[in-house]
């Protein structure tokens, strides 16, 4: 879901990241329209296979980026490679990112959702596996640098002759930066990672749709917060989690068709409003407490900050441009990435001061989610991704390959050495009438190597046999006189 500004006319509603769906009506268009014999129509529920979702879209976009930019820079002659390694570059790229976003995510900052016990926990092995392999709901930039630092020193170890990994890292990390104005812009479309509260004099202060530390979307019935939560997509499972639910909050649960709603007053600990449909648009509230309010509403934060468009310009634009312009300054291969590594978290640091942490942290006395000294998640693997980043820009700037003097990777195979001497011929007609034929020395090539020649058949006669030769040529013949003085 996109953010709603903060006027009453405009419904959330109306924004979607699924693109493309295909149901039992046909195919649908951007959540909204159906298209069938029929023609064109609206688009009620949300049933059937997405095709084609906006985040995805932009991961998309962001490796045909990596393929751009190392395919572009080899052409240049500024990348010496042949035209095989962006592929290979693309591939290793692909897995460090979608495995080490996703691995960082599930043991860093949701380990809960993924191995802890009902009713958020996984039911049991096979929802376990469904949720690390299947959702991709989570995903952790810093896991996605570490995942491809990974895979290039393993490429680095394995390769024979050895890659120049230092100068396709440089490439990687204008990539990189290329793709992270993408991913915040699928960020900001889903409506996740919003900012902090904003304050009232800021004209583009956003609400965005409340959802829980594990996810789920948060309503307001009954004077309270309440998850909907779905349900095990194993049938022979519903039985056992409704069970485990109602046993951990009595009272707490309300059965629906596909989802449950599960009473948890603590699901968010930030400022929250109701939204009332109306028709004169989308009306936002908060509840009073002598009010009954009979129904369930969705929920949405109050005014905040859209960080995702901030971090789109810091970690995406500003330094895709820091590092075009380092590129053409550096002598040495390895500097662009250390800059990378250098300034992503930068930006990212100062962009976290208006984005609001994440909620798997918040709990009471600390509604905020901070975790050390007042600083988010984010920013302490900042500062520990900015230290790293900090000893390869003294690394590279002292050991580092000129980037001149690099090798086409991979080498040219040696061609094998023939056995024994080798004649060269040697054309009077080359060097042609231009007269490049003077200019390059051939005629002299030509004298050396006949004497050269000369020699190779001396050494392949039996010893004696050119000095007698010689010398029955010195003697005259029957006849001559002797040549004298």
């Amino acid at each position: 879901m996109l953010g709603i500004l903060n006027h009453p006319k405009l419904d959330y509603t109306w924004f979607t990241t699924t693109l493309l769906r295909w149901s039992s009506e046909g195919l649908v268009v951007y959540d909204r329209w159906v298209l069938n014999l029929s023609g064109v129509g609206e688009y009620g529920h949300n049933g059937g296979t997405v095709l084609l979702d906006f985040y995805y879209l932009c991961y998309l976009i962001a490796f045909i980026g990596v393929l751009f930019f190392f395919t572009r820079y080899r052409k240049q002659g500024w990348l010496k490679v042949k035209p095989h390694v962006p592929y290979d570059a693309l591939l290793l790229t692909m897995i460090g990112v979608l495995v080490g976003a996703k691995t960082a995510y599930i043991f860093i900052y949701n380990p809960d959702f993924y191995f802890g016990p009902p009713p958020f926990g996984p039911v049991d092995t096979n929802d376990m596996l469904q949720r690390i392999f299947l959702n991709w709901s989570g995903m952790a930039s810093h896991g996605a640098a570490a995942g491809v630092m990974c895979m290039a020193i393993l490429w680095w170890l394995r390769a024979r002759p050895k890659v120049p990994i230092a100068q396709l890292g440089d490439v990687g990390g204008i990539a990189a930066a290329f793709g992270a104005i993408w991913i915040r812009l699928a960020n900001f479309m889903n409506g996740e990672l919003y900012g902090r509260v904003a304050p009232d004099w800021l004209p583009w202060a956003m609400r965005f749709p409340v959802r829980s530390g594990k996810g789920n979307a948060v309503v307001f019935q009954t004077d309270t917060l309440w998850e909907r939560m779905p349900k095990p997509e194993n049938p022979e499972l519903v039985a056992s989690w409704l069970k485990t639910l109602q046993e951990s909050n009595p009272g707490g649960v309300i059965e629906q068709t596909d989802s449950v709603l599960f009473r948890n007053p603590d699901a968010y600990q930030q400022g929250w409003e109701i939204m009332l449909r109306t028709q004169d648009g989308a009306q936002f509230m908060t509840p009073q407490k002598d009010h009954i309010y009979m129904g369930v509403f969705d929920v949405v934060t109050t005014p905040r900050h859209p960080s995702q468009l901030y971090q789109l310009l810091l970690e995406g634009l500003l330094v895709l441009i820091f590092l075009l312009i380092l590129r053409k300054r550096v002598k040495r291969a390895g500097m662009v990435a250390a800059g990378f590594w250098i300034a992503y978290p930068v930006a990212r640091f100062i962009g976290e001061f208006f984005r609001q942490p994440d909620v798997q942290f918040q709990q009471a006395g600390n509604e905020l989610g901070t975790v050390f000294l007042g600083l988010s998640m984010g920013q302490i693997l900042s500062l520990l991704m900015a230290c790293v980043g900090t000893g390869l820009m003294i690394y590279f700037a002292r050991f580092g390959r000129v980037i001149a003097d690099e090798p086409m990777y991979p080498p040219e195979p040696e061609k094998p050495k023939a056995e024994g001497p080798v004649s060269v011929t040697i054309e009077k007609g080359m060097g042609g009438s231009t007269g490049a034929g003077e200019i390059a020395g051939i005629e002299t090539v030509r004298a050396a190597l006949a004497e050269k020649e000369k020699e190779w058949a001396k050494d392949e006669r039996p010893e004696g046999t050119l000095e007698r030769q010689d010398d029955d040529q010195d003697k005259p013949e029957p006849g001559q006189p002797e040549r004298g003085d």
